[in-house]
């Protein structure tokens, strides 16, 4: 990175430059200037701004921080990280223009340089990718999307503040304290109390899509239709990452409870270990079945109790129409309470047997009978 032609100009500049002006005044003040020696120091005074010009260029060419984009509570460490670090830049570059290139103290000024160019990089990315996780983390608050399983007290604690004690490190690394310790910012993207996780909504739609089924089915989940449900919720958890699996057991997307709340499903903490990842995969596809089966279950008593019902009704209904039918064979009168559903179909039954009969009485005139 180092460029070998600007490095000897802001050494030489750095000699020119502070002694050009006091070698003028001395000339001048022993036996006062020729007019070729005017011209030299001019050309000297001038070489030398242009060398320190060059020099301001090239240290104001490094790797800088948008210090707007910071968070103000952060600012007073990264400015004081900044110009400590630009003082250092120059005075490696004035060593390095002041040595030769095989000498072993320019290739340490040369790496010096571009250590803190990288520094410089690394905490403008660090400070970029803080920011917009905290701005992420307000948007995901927002849509309610964030898993309960996430340690909610420690986000909001770390994201939801404009208060922040920071210690930056030399490679541009930073970390944060939260009271008691500091949390490096490297540790935002391990699995932990900072890295949150979302709900997993493709898994409940899942979920929800065989609830439904089973639920239209109406059907007990046992024997072969049981396998298949089975069947189904193992291909589901088998392939499912530990963070989704983890929203499937806290996140209430489907019942007031989470699952490892309902009591009576066999839960243990130890679960989570990761030696028994695949008995938590096997402890969510059996307690899911056992939903869906309670879902089954409870459709198909209503569907039966809905097919009793219209059997009973059909029966009610029939026997209240013999009855009736009964009735108006036994009356002699016509007199029927038509406010009521039975005395309506007693009024009916009632005309069409007076009818009936009457068309039994009718004699047809001479020449027309059959």
């Amino acid at each position: 990175m180092a460029n070998k032609s600007l490095i000897l100009g802001a050494g030489q500049a750095a000699g020119t430059f502070n002694n050009a002006q006091s070698g003028f005044n001395a000339g001048m003040a022993q036996s006062g200037p020729t007019e070729i020696a005017m011209m030299a120091m001019r050309d000297a005074m001038y070489k030398a701004r242009q060398d320190e010009v060059e020099l301001k260029n090239y240290v104001g060419s490094m790797e800088t921080i948008d210090v707007s984009k910071v968070e103000e509570s952060m600012r007073p460490e990264v400015n004081q990280f900044l110009i400590k670090n630009r003082n250092d830049y120059a005075a490696a570059a004035k060593k390095a223009s002041e040595l030769d290139a095989s000498d072993p103290g320019y290739l340490e000024a040369v790496n010096k340089m571009n250590s803190i160019d990288a520094a410089f990089k690394n905490l403008s990315a660090n400070m970029d990718g803080f920011k917009n996780k905290r701005d992420q983390y307000y948007e995901d608050d927002r849509n309610n999307s964030i898993s309960q399983a996430s340690n909610r007290e420690s986000l909001d604690a770390m994201f939801k503040n404009s208060e922040y004690d920071i210690v930056i490190n030399p490679t541009g690394g930073f970390s944060i304290g939260t009271g008691e310790s500091y949390v490096d910012y490297s540790e935002f993207d391990k699995d932990g109390d900072y890295n949150y996780f979302l709900v997993n909504n493709e898994g409940f739609n899942n979920i929800m899509t065989l609830t439904n089924k089973a639920q239209n089915g109406a059907a007990k989940i046992e024997g072969g239709l049981e396998d298949n449900y089975r069947y189904q919720l193992n291909q589901m958890f088998n392939t499912m990452g530990r963070e989704d699996m983890e929203s499937m057991i806290y996140d209430t997307v489907i019942s007031d409870t989470p699952l490892n709340k309902v009591p009576g499903n066999g839960w243990d903490d130890d679960l989570l270990l990761m030696e028994n990842d695949s008995k938590l995969r096997k402890w969510l596809s059996e307690n899911y079945l056992k939903s869906l089966k309670q879902v089954a279950a409870g459709s198909y008593a209503q569907k039966r109790a809905e097919a009793n019902r219209k059997i009973s009704d059909a029966a009610r209904r029939s026997r209240k129409i013999a009855e009736a039918k009964q009735r108006v064979e036994e009356s002699s009168t016509s007199n029927f309470d038509l406010s009521t559903p039975e005395g309506e179909a007693a009024a009916t039954a009632y005309l069409i047997k007076k009818n009936n009969d009457a068309a039994e009485e009718v004699t047809l005139p001479p020449g027309e009978e059959q």
